[in-house]
């Protein structure tokens, strides 16, 4: 394993500046590779974050410095990208959504397999401190058993045509692009399996091809979550003004956590238990990891205190060097899609659907019903 790991970065768009930015924070990793079609889009990222830029991607993944990929193009390009440079050698790091159907999930692991080199999915909540505490006092019985999850995640886009609403290469709409993340949360905390998946929705508010409002229920064994979202959603954040609002709330057989990341305090809780050392009379916002002022971001998402991106790509790049396996890894991003695409059913036959999917049925984005 060399002492400095060269990072290339398949995509220089909005969400590759946030992981570009972060990577390049992290102790003993350098940018070698920036790729994007747009030559001049490559150039700025290369001039900013360092490394030589690129227009074809089979060109930075034939260089033997890069040892680790993010793929952080449109959706589409997901998985074929993601396969190509784990058949070259390399570590990826992918941004959600993992692909556009169960068949290119499974060919993704199955090239993570043959490779033996890691697969993550990017889910980076999973690494803000609200939900590094939150999923620590949940593991801790602080809140008893987790019975239901409630979240929604909105904001506004004002162009439709733009390609997240277009379904050849987005996938689809609220459900690819917000619900993703809460249902990857509702699966990392409540650690069951989902066996059915409702969801209800459509073009609400806009003429766009893909569904811009919607609301999922999943149901576990012992817990329900409720997933809402919306892509139309004009109410100002806290955190900067802008168009967006993220709420969870998580209630459990002995107490209530929540957390609005772009608010302070992020994270309130309330338990009638005694598991924390503080004696609890209504609810209390605990201590949070300190955040670096240099390893802050500027997101929409979340306060100006608190940041998940280098966390998350600390933690990638540790996986890397200790061999470890991501808690995202390609069978768990596997596992949220296959929920997702559920919904997707759901909203086309109009009716509950249960789990497993018909892999060969290739289920993805297939309209969404007028």
């Amino acid at each position: 394993m060399p002492q400095t790991l060269g990072a290339a970065i398949l995509g220089c768009g909005g969400i590759g500046t946030a992981h570009a930015w972060a990577v390049t924070r992290v102790p003993g990793v350098k940018m070698v590779a920036c790729v994007d079609a747009i030559p001049e889009r490559a150039q700025a990222f290369a001039s900013r974050f360092g490394g030589d830029a690129y227009t074809d991607p089979v060109r930075a993944l034939e260089r033997s410095d890069v040892d680790f990929v993010l793929v952080t193009t449109a959706n589409d390009l997901h998985a074929p990208l993601t396969i190509h440079a784990l058949e070259a050698g390399k570590h990826v790091l992918v941004q959600k959504p993992m692909a556009l159907n169960l068949r290119e999930c499974d060919a993704m692991v199955a090239a993570a397999e043959r490779s033996g080199k890691k697969l993550m999915v990017s889910f980076f909540e999973f690494f803000h401190p609200a939900f590094v505490r939150a999923k620590e006092l949940i593991d801790d019985g602080v809140i008893g058993r987790i019975f239901m999850i409630k979240a929604i995640m909105a904001w506004y886009m004002p162009n439709t045509d733009a390609w997240r609403f277009n379904p050849a290469v987005s996938g689809g709409g609220i459900l690819m692009d917000g619900h993703s993340h809460h249902v990857a949360l509702f699966h990392w905390l409540v650690k069951e399996p989902v066996q059915s998946v409702f969801s209800e929705g459509g073009t609400l508010a806009s003429e766009a091809r893909v569904e811009d409002t919607a609301v999922t229920l999943l149901r576990t064994p012992s817990a329900i979550g409720e997933i809402s979202g919306s892509m139309r959603l004009k109410e100002p954040c806290p955190q900067n003004g802008r168009y967006f609002k993220e709420s969870i709330e998580i209630f459990g057989t002995d107490g209530t956590i929540q957390i609005k990341p772009e608010e302070r305090p992020s994270l309130r809780v309330f338990s009638d238990n005694g598991r924390v050392a503080e004696k609890l009379n209504g609810w209390i916002s605990p201590n949070l990891e300190w955040i670096p002022y240099e390893d802050r971001g500027r997101s929409m998402h979340f306060n100006g205190d608190e940041d998940p991106w280098v966390p998350e790509h600390r933690y990638f790049v540790d996986c890397i060097r200790e061999d470890r396996e991501p808690v995202s890894n390609g069978q768990f991003g596997r596992e949220v899609m296959e929920m997702v695409f559920a919904g997707y059913e759901s909203l086309r036959q109009g009716r509950s659907i249960k789990l497993p999917l018909d892999v060969a049925a290739g289920v993805g984005y297939q309209g969404i019903p007028r």
